[in-house]
């Protein structure tokens, strides 16, 4: 009898996470089910005692990634860092969890032929800005933050958190004040996300200043950011090869599976044709 596993959140209904597990699970021969759970905030804890304890392991989304911590039996350094799980493993009765956010972020900036060095600029201060934040600081980056005006009161504190944490300057720079060049941006907003697309965080001139762009939504595929990035003619990448990567440590911490840089290349492939079909419909 396979395995069983699963995603968490709610609402759920398009999550891509069941057709790229099961494409990963694919390529590894991998006897395995993976279902999604629509599960309420109310009715999480009440969920882990019963349904989700018949699974050998989890991906969590919006909203559980904090939340599911106090069902953990122990976390994972990724998890303690971050203080947030989106990959739970069962192991011997116990639920152990992990953050694989950053490893997701590193491999698809990698993937993409994108270097994380010099001066970059993550736009936004989110939970996903905030990781992105910390692995660019550990790279020994030179970190900038951007938002907008009438958001950069909300950013500040959240910046000041950071330099406290890290010990490193951040600047917070408003749209307004993005005049000089920088090595990268990444966009760590939902701008430009489906239903409201041919929307960017930066104007055009704007996105002439950077010698690399990487957008971590993955719905559209190809955002209006990546859209100007390319008519830049840009080096830049999309949040699925984020999304995949992501999916990928999952099944390592699972079960030691292994994966190549063309089987990467094939569910980023098949997934962007599966979004694309979804979304037509």
């Amino acid at each position: 009898m396979g395995k069983k596993y699963g995603v968490i959140g709610y609402p759920i209904g398009h999550t891509m996470s069941p057709f790229i597990q099961k494409e990963l699970f694919g390529l590894c021969g991998y006897d395995a089910d993976y279902g999604k759970y629509a599960i309420t905030p109310e009715s999480l804890k009440e969920e882990f005692s019963a349904t989700l304890r018949e699974l050998d392991g989890f991906n969590i989304t919006i909203p559980h990634k904090v939340a599911i911590i106090d069902c953990c039996d122990g976390l994972d350094a990724s998890a303690a860092e971050y203080g947030a799980v989106n990959t739970i493993l069962r192991k011997d009765g116990k639920y152990y969890g992990y953050n694989t956010d950053a490893y997701g972020f590193l491999k698809g900036l990698e993937f993409s032929g994108i270097p994380l060095c010099g001066r970059v600029m993550i736009y936004g201060f989110g939970g996903a800005a905030r990781t992105l934040i910390t692995e660019s600081l550990k790279a020994g980056c030179q970190v900038f933050v951007g938002t907008t005006a009438e958001l950069k009161a909300q950013a500040e504190p959240v910046v000041a958190e950071l330099m406290k944490k890290s010990g490193k300057e951040i600047a917070i720079l408003t749209n307004e004040e993005i005049t000089e060049s920088f090595d990268l941006f990444v966009n760590a907003t939902p701008v430009g996300m489906y239903p409201k697309i041919g929307v960017a965080p930066i104007t055009k001139e704007q996105v002439e200043l950077f010698t690399y762009v990487y957008d971590i939504v993955y719905n559209p595929t190809e955002t209006e950011l990546l859209r100007l990035a390319k008519a830049c003619g840009k080096i830049c990448g999309g949040g699925l090869s984020m999304l995949v990567c992501q999916a990928q440590q999952a099944q390592i911490i699972w079960y030691g599976a292994e994966f190549s840089r063309e089987q990467t290349a094939e569910v980023i492939k098949s997934a962007a044709e599966e979004l694309a079909k979804e979304f037509s419909k």
